[in-house]
């Protein structure tokens, strides 16, 4: 019988090093994809990613140009979240072009990255894009702030006529992110300067049809992501905080936590494990990152004020694996990428992909 139970305990043993190494950590593969947003021609970058570990695949050229001077200075060249995003399968890859006020559409694969097309995006410095299905919108903060629509396809991104509409914040708004609704039939915007969330009501065609803005929890609304039971959190970069909603059908933000603070500065990007239990927020001014307990009615509880540090640089966009087991951050101001385990509430930096341009931003994930 000892022997018996002993047979059992080594293969559970081996199962289980079938998915994780002896050290806890992933040995699923996918993509990691950055974008270097350089002024003199923007360009994807696309990583073959072997647990935590990234080799550089294909690199593919915009057609548009990168863009500075909205944010932080050289720590943040776009003052956004969202700038690069990837489609839920993993076949498309959306880029902004704000230094030539243009959106770009390009096919992914493991044979490497493809531009399709590059459109004008309708405005003044686009930062920001979310996609939901085959419809796209892209997030304008300069001149009069504005959000424009798009249809995505095979050959890449169509207009939308009469889909533009200004941010009710105008030229003082400084929005920083546009995120869909799960159900994709709302788009919220985060005002910084305005300290608003404003929320787009869409028709099935795509068009805005109604349009409400209310008051953040906290100062200085950054990124946005959803969590479980689709619930809305946000980072504030003024109160050093992350607040929790919920959207009501007659597009209301109801407060769940309001402004749970960090203690840290420039708390602006979010990103959450699969499972919706933690968030971590990116404190670019304090060079660490932050990490936030959820429990399942969205409560916002800090875990640990300095999760992590980033190595004397100063992180701004993430994304996690698909698995949730590793982070990849942006950092700005080293031309890296930084990379970290995850367990719990804690990070582990494991390693950087150096040498990479200081105009760096956008960062997605599989």
């Amino acid at each position: 019988m000892q022997a018996r139970k002993n047979s059992l305990a080594v293969f559970l043993i081996l199962l289980s090093c079938c998915s994780q190494n002896l050290f806890g950590r992933s040995t699923s593969s996918g993509f990691v994809y950055v974008m270097t947003n350089d002024p003199a021609g923007n360009t994807v970058i696309q990583y073959q990613r072997s647990g935590g570990s990234l080799t550089q695949l294909s690199e593919a050229a915009t057609g548009g140009l990168g863009g500075t001077g909205n944010g932080v200075g050289p720590l943040d060249p776009l003052g956004s979240q969202d700038s690069l995003v990837l489609s839920g399968d993993g076949s498309f890859v959306l880029a902004v072009n704000a230094g030539s006020n243009q959106v770009s559409a390009l096919s992914a694969s493991s044979s490497g990255l493809r531009l399709l097309n590059t459109v004008s995006s309708s405005g003044d410095f686009p930062n920001s894009v979310a996609l939901h299905g085959d419809l796209v919108y892209v997030l304008n903060a300069h001149g009069t702030p504005n959000i424009s629509g798009f249809r995505l396809s095979s050959t890449g991104l169509t207009p939308i006529a009469g889909s533009t509409v200004s941010l009710p914040g105008g030229s003082a708004s400084g929005p920083h992110d546009i995120r869909y609704s799960p159900d994709g039939t709302r788009l919220l915007v985060t005002e910084g300067n305005t300290n608003k969330i404003d929320i787009f009501e869409l028709s099935s065609s795509g068009l805005v049809t109604g349009l409400k803005s209310q008051s953040s929890a906290g100062l200085g609304p950054f990124g946005m992501k959803f969590g479980r039971d689709d619930l809305l959190f946000n980072s504030e970069a003024t109160t050093n905080s992350v607040s929790s909603y919920l959207l009501t059908s007659s597009d209301t933000l109801n407060v769940i936590s309001a402004a749970v603070p960090d203690g840290q500065q420039a708390t602006c990007w979010i990103s959450f494990t699969g499972d919706g239990k933690f968030a971590f927020v990116s404190n670019t001014a304090s060079g660490n990152l932050s990490s936030y307990a959820i429990d399942i009615k969205g409560t916002v509880n800090l875990a640990q004020p300095v999760a992590a540090t980033a190595a004397g640089g100063n992180p701004i966009d993430s994304a996690f694996s698909s698995d949730s087991v590793f982070l990849f951050v942006d950092d700005s101001s080293m031309g890296r990428i930084l990379i970290y385990s995850v367990h719990g509430a804690s990070l582990k930096l494991i390693g950087t992909v150096p040498g990479l341009p200081t105009t760096l931003q956008g960062v997605a994930a599989q």
